[in-house]
Protein backbone atom coordinates (compact mmCIF):
# COMPACT_ATOMS: atom_id res chain seq x y z
CA UNK A 1 0.00 0.00 0.00
CA UNK A 2 1.46 3.32 -0.96
CA UNK A 3 -0.74 5.54 1.16
CA UNK A 4 1.05 8.00 3.42
CA UNK A 5 -1.38 7.61 6.32
CA UNK A 6 -3.79 5.03 7.68
CA UNK A 7 -6.99 5.48 9.66
CA UNK A 8 -7.30 3.65 12.97
CA UNK A 9 -10.29 3.75 15.32
CA UNK A 10 -9.48 3.97 19.02
CA UNK A 11 -11.09 1.11 20.97
CA UNK A 12 -11.37 3.31 24.06
CA UNK A 13 -12.98 6.54 22.84
CA UNK A 14 -13.94 5.48 19.26
CA UNK A 15 -12.12 8.47 17.72
CA UNK A 16 -10.68 7.99 14.24
CA UNK A 17 -6.95 8.71 14.13
CA UNK A 18 -4.82 9.41 11.05
CA UNK A 19 -1.43 7.77 11.59
CA UNK A 20 1.54 8.13 9.21
CA UNK A 21 2.16 4.67 7.72
CA UNK A 22 5.85 4.88 8.57
CA UNK A 23 5.06 5.34 12.26
CA UNK A 24 2.81 2.30 12.75
CA UNK A 25 5.70 0.38 14.29
CA UNK A 26 6.24 3.07 16.96
CA UNK A 27 3.17 2.18 19.02
CA UNK A 28 0.84 5.05 18.04
CA UNK A 29 -1.57 6.50 20.59
CA UNK A 30 -4.98 8.12 20.20
CA UNK A 31 -4.84 11.88 19.74
CA UNK A 32 -7.99 12.30 21.84
CA UNK A 33 -7.63 9.96 24.84
CA UNK A 34 -3.96 8.86 24.53
CA UNK A 35 -4.87 5.14 24.58
CA UNK A 36 -2.63 2.79 22.63
CA UNK A 37 -4.00 2.26 19.09
CA UNK A 38 -4.24 -1.45 18.44
CA UNK A 39 -4.41 -3.17 15.09
CA UNK A 40 -4.17 -6.85 14.17
CA UNK A 41 -0.85 -8.22 12.95
CA UNK A 42 -2.48 -11.26 11.37
CA UNK A 43 -5.88 -12.44 10.17
CA UNK A 44 -8.87 -12.01 12.50
CA UNK A 45 -11.46 -14.78 12.76
CA UNK A 46 -14.82 -13.41 11.63
CA UNK A 47 -18.01 -14.65 13.28
CA UNK A 48 -21.67 -13.71 13.17
CA UNK A 49 -21.14 -12.05 16.55
CA UNK A 50 -18.17 -9.86 15.60
CA UNK A 51 -18.56 -9.35 11.84
CA UNK A 52 -20.03 -5.83 11.90
CA UNK A 53 -17.50 -4.61 14.49
CA UNK A 54 -14.52 -6.19 12.72
CA UNK A 55 -15.50 -5.43 9.11
CA UNK A 56 -18.01 -2.58 8.89
CA UNK A 57 -16.86 -0.40 11.80
CA UNK A 58 -13.16 0.22 10.95
CA UNK A 59 -12.57 3.37 8.89
CA UNK A 60 -9.77 1.80 6.86
CA UNK A 61 -9.71 -1.06 4.35
CA UNK A 62 -10.78 -4.56 5.36
CA UNK A 63 -10.39 -7.72 3.26
CA UNK A 64 -12.82 -10.52 4.08
CA UNK A 65 -11.82 -14.05 3.04
CA UNK A 66 -14.79 -16.43 3.02
CA UNK A 67 -13.48 -20.01 3.00
CA UNK A 68 -14.30 -23.59 3.96
CA UNK A 69 -12.00 -26.32 5.33
CA UNK A 70 -13.05 -28.80 2.62
CA UNK A 71 -12.16 -26.37 -0.19
CA UNK A 72 -8.75 -27.18 -1.75
CA UNK A 73 -8.49 -23.72 -3.35
CA UNK A 74 -9.27 -22.02 -0.02
CA UNK A 75 -6.58 -24.01 1.78
CA UNK A 76 -4.17 -23.14 -1.02
CA UNK A 77 -4.91 -19.44 -0.60
CA UNK A 78 -4.61 -19.47 3.19
CA UNK A 79 -0.82 -18.81 3.23
CA UNK A 80 -1.33 -15.88 0.83
CA UNK A 81 -4.04 -14.42 3.07
CA UNK A 82 -1.92 -14.86 6.21
CA UNK A 83 1.13 -13.32 4.52
CA UNK A 84 -0.92 -10.33 3.36
CA UNK A 85 -2.19 -9.69 6.89
CA UNK A 86 1.35 -9.91 8.32
CA UNK A 87 2.85 -7.66 5.62
CA UNK A 88 0.28 -4.87 5.98
CA UNK A 89 -0.65 -4.54 9.68
CA UNK A 90 -2.55 -1.33 10.30
CA UNK A 91 -2.86 -0.68 6.57
CA UNK A 92 -5.20 -3.57 5.73
CA UNK A 93 -7.26 -5.60 8.16
CA UNK A 94 -7.81 -9.19 7.06
CA UNK A 95 -10.81 -11.12 8.36
CA UNK A 96 -11.26 -14.86 7.70
CA UNK A 97 -14.75 -16.36 7.81
CA UNK A 98 -15.06 -20.14 7.97
CA UNK A 99 -18.38 -20.68 6.19
CA UNK A 100 -18.76 -24.18 7.64
CA UNK A 101 -18.87 -22.76 11.17
CA UNK A 102 -20.49 -19.44 10.29
CA UNK A 103 -23.55 -20.54 8.34
CA UNK A 104 -25.41 -17.38 9.41
CA UNK A 105 -22.83 -15.26 7.57
CA UNK A 106 -22.85 -17.58 4.57
CA UNK A 107 -26.62 -17.05 4.28
CA UNK A 108 -26.35 -13.31 5.00
CA UNK A 109 -23.99 -12.85 2.05
CA UNK A 110 -25.66 -15.41 -0.24
CA UNK A 111 -22.49 -17.46 -0.60
CA UNK A 112 -22.86 -20.09 -3.27
CA UNK A 113 -19.17 -20.88 -3.62
CA UNK A 114 -15.84 -20.32 -1.90
CA UNK A 115 -13.33 -18.80 -1.85
CA UNK A 116 -14.78 -15.30 -1.97
CA UNK A 117 -12.75 -12.19 -1.26
CA UNK A 118 -14.63 -9.00 -0.41
CA UNK A 119 -12.97 -5.63 0.07
CA UNK A 120 -14.53 -2.98 2.33
CA UNK A 121 -13.50 0.54 3.26
CA UNK A 122 -15.29 2.62 5.87
CA UNK A 123 -18.08 0.06 6.13
CA UNK A 124 -18.80 0.19 2.40
CA UNK A 125 -18.21 -2.77 0.09
CA UNK A 126 -15.85 -1.80 -2.72
CA UNK A 127 -15.69 -5.03 -4.71
CA UNK A 128 -15.48 -8.80 -4.50
CA UNK A 129 -13.65 -11.65 -6.19
CA UNK A 130 -15.04 -15.15 -6.49
CA UNK A 131 -12.56 -17.99 -6.85
CA UNK A 132 -8.90 -18.52 -6.11
CA UNK A 133 -6.28 -15.95 -7.15
CA UNK A 134 -2.51 -15.80 -6.87
CA UNK A 135 -0.67 -13.54 -4.44
CA UNK A 136 0.28 -11.20 -7.30
CA UNK A 137 -3.31 -11.00 -8.57
CA UNK A 138 -4.59 -10.31 -5.05
CA UNK A 139 -2.04 -7.52 -4.49
CA UNK A 140 -2.92 -5.94 -7.84
CA UNK A 141 -6.64 -6.12 -7.09
CA UNK A 142 -6.23 -4.52 -3.66
CA UNK A 143 -3.94 -1.75 -5.00
CA UNK A 144 -6.41 -1.00 -7.79
CA UNK A 145 -9.31 -0.53 -5.35
CA UNK A 146 -7.21 1.57 -2.99
CA UNK A 147 -6.56 3.98 -5.86
CA UNK A 148 -10.28 4.04 -6.80
CA UNK A 149 -11.65 4.81 -3.36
Amino acid sequence: MTEDAVLLRCRSCRAVNRVPAGRLGEGPVCGKCRAHLEFPRGPVEGTAGNFDAEVLDPPGPVLVFFWAPWCVHCRGMMPVIEDLARRLPGRLKVVRVNTEKETVLARRFDLMSVPRLTLYRGGRQLNELNGAVSAVQLDQWIHYWFRQS
